[in-house]
């Protein structure tokens, strides 16, 4: 019994890592043409997260100005 369930563990292993090679390599499902390329989205994803932070570095300097105008 325990043979069986080690090599279940194996396939599903070798199994998994290949529905990720196919995953990554863009073969699950046909490319939409209106998809965006990879590219483009991830660029996108950059200047948010970029934007987000000195969102926030705006908004620390602005408390601890306020605090400190308190104090």
């Amino acid at each position: 019994m325990e043979r069986i369930i080690y090599k279940s563990l194996k396939q599903a292993e070798r199994l998994r890592q290949s529905i990720l090679k196919q995953a990554f390599a863009g073969k699950l499902v046909p490319q939409a043409p209106s998809d965006e390329p990879a590219e483009k989205l991830l660029e996108r994803i950059r200047l948010l997260r970029q934007k987000t932070q000195e969102t926030k570095g705006l908004s620390l300097k602005t408390r601890r100005g306020k605090n400190a105008q308190r104090a």
